[in-house]
């Protein structure tokens, strides 16, 4: 199933040229592609009302961002599996308190796993002392408390001079905005956690006032930024005296940098991890339809049960074979580490660390900077 909101025309067909991308790969290991029927969905309209009713349907394909709690009483009418390519942030949430997520499958790691290697990040650069603030309208501001959770429980202090950990602050409030400016520079703390865009209004006017010297104990200097911010809004930072840090690619898997290559040399741009759900989506499907479906301890037919998280990632090809002779596998992905189960995210591979500024002004930087990844 397919968004088809005008709205969602980016997304679906971002996903789809990773399908196509998938689809090539199966017919280079001389196996048919398969047999799919597509479905639009509209955000007004029931799954389990699109759905045709036919007995032999085993697997169906969830839109990204799905409404999990729909997909989940469609699995529970028909008691059929559902693949969640594309599930991040609050969409995914949802999974831990729904019942019938035994038959549930998401493709993608959480954006936890993204905000745990900031932290790492964080730390490895000796900013184990941090105060965090958030801008209450940012997308970002849902991640805060994640990012202290694990900040603190990895060794890190937060300071606030508020009830709460994490500080929010209107970026229109002028009062607010002093009292946390006035909080910043008495607790001269070298890090500061920005849950902002990177030209959001309060970043911006941070930002502004560090260089001005209003802004931090030690400011133009310090304090260090971390940013909350997915990689693709950190890609042209503006140039500053003092250091930046955050996501450089979020969680995905080892197979990633042969997609990288065969998606952008097919559509002459570089991927992202939506594109990534939708090259392993077609190759999950073509896995499915490669040999009968083994049986759940139920008795029922169980289009996800070919699949072992623990075994050692092994290539499409060489899946093809082993799910042929009905062996159980673990496939290697672009999306994740393609350690599966029902009902839970997978990991991945995520990589944080020293951002470099934008081009144009590493020129006037002289290009003089340090990176750090970790992952």
């Amino acid at each position: 199933m397919l968004p088809s909101a005008p709205d969602d025309s980016v997304l679906r067909d971002r996903f789809l040229q990773g399908f196509a991308i998938g689809e090539s790969t199966i017919r280079a290991c001389g196996h048919p592609l398969p047999t799919v029927l597509w479905i639009s969905l509209r955000p007004d309209q029931s799954p389990l009302e699109q759905l045709p009713n036919h007995a032999d349907q085993h697997l169906v394909v969830a839109p990204p961002s799905a409404d999990l709690r729909a997909f989940s009483a469609l699995s529970e009418h028909h008691g059929i599996s559902v693949l969640l390519p594309y599930q991040r942030g609050k969409s995914i949430d949802t999974l831990r308190g729904l019942e019938g997520r035994n038959k549930l499958w998401p493709l993608v790691p959480s954006i936890e796993e993204d905000v745990k290697a900031t932290v790492e990040a964080t730390l490895k650069a000796g900013w184990d002392r941090a105060m965090v603030v958030v801008d209450p309208n940012s997308l970002e501001a849902t991640l805060s408390t994640t990012f202290v959770n694990h900040y603190k429980a990895s060794g890190g202090l937060v300071e606030s001079y508020e009830p709460t950990a994490v500080q929010q602050v209107d970026p229109t409030d002028d009062q607010r905005l002093d009292r946390f400016r006035k909080d910043m520079t008495f607790s001269w703390a070298g890090t500061v956690v920005v849950a902002d865009q990177p030209d959001g209004p309060l970043a911006s006017r941070l930002r502004r006032e560090q260089r001005d010297g209003a802004f931090g104990g030690g400011a133009p200097l310090t304090p260090n930024w971390v940013y909350l911010s997915d990689s693709d809004a950190l890609q042209n930072l503006p140039q500053v005296p003092w250091q930046q840090l955050g996501l450089e690619h979020p969680a995905r898997g080892d197979n990633w940098s042969g997609f990288e290559q065969a998606f952008s040399l097919r559509w002459g741009e570089a991927p992202d991890l939506l594109a990534a759900a939708g090259y392993d989506t077609a190759r999950v499907l073509a896995l499915v339809e490669a040999a009968p479906l083994p049986v759940s301890d139920e008795g029922v037919p169980d289009p996800m049960g070919w699949i072992s998280p623990d075994q050692d990632a092994i290539d499409f090809c060489t899946a093809l074979v082993q799910r042929q002779r009905g062996e159980s596998l673990r496939l290697k992905a672009a999306a994740s580490d393609f350690r599966l189960r029902a009902g839970m995210t997978p990991s991945g591979r995520a990589a944080a660390g020293l951002l470099k500024t934008s081009p144009s002004d590493r020129m006037k930087d002289d290009g003089k900077r340090v990176d750090a990844t970790t992952g």
